[in-house]
């Protein structure tokens, strides 16, 4: 095996797998998915399935008013996915407080 090949597996097999739940406390108020830096590979985020309202996903100008709606919508159980970013610098807001998302991601 040439040494791009094993340096390819060596990155691939070293990869993190984690996962998380963020809850939205109050409509109208963007928070971030972490409080601290975590950039990861890739990001699994999935609206809980008992949420009564709609939780949007975008930056920290995400409004999840319909009438202002900024960023991606997500109904109960809807899940949208996100490559190469900070979960620091993703953020939600809801229709409903106390909704909110659970994540899984790779780093």
């Amino acid at each position: 095996m040439d040494v791009s090949k094993d340096k390819l597996l060596r990155d691939v097999y070293s990869l993190t797998i984690a996962d998380g739940r963020k809850v939205v406390a109050e409509v109208a108020t963007a928070e971030a998915l972490e409080s601290a830096k975590n950039v990861v590979n890739f990001v699994i985020i999935t609206a809980e399935t008992n949420n009564t309202g709609i939780i949007t996903v975008g930056a920290s100008t995400v409004v999840g008013a319909v009438g202002t709606r900024r960023g991606t919508p997500l109904n109960a159980g809807d899940t949208v996915s996100l490559g190469g970013v900070d979960l620091n610098e993703v953020y939600l807001d809801t229709t409903v407080n106390g909704d909110g998302v659970t994540y899984l991601y790779i780093k």
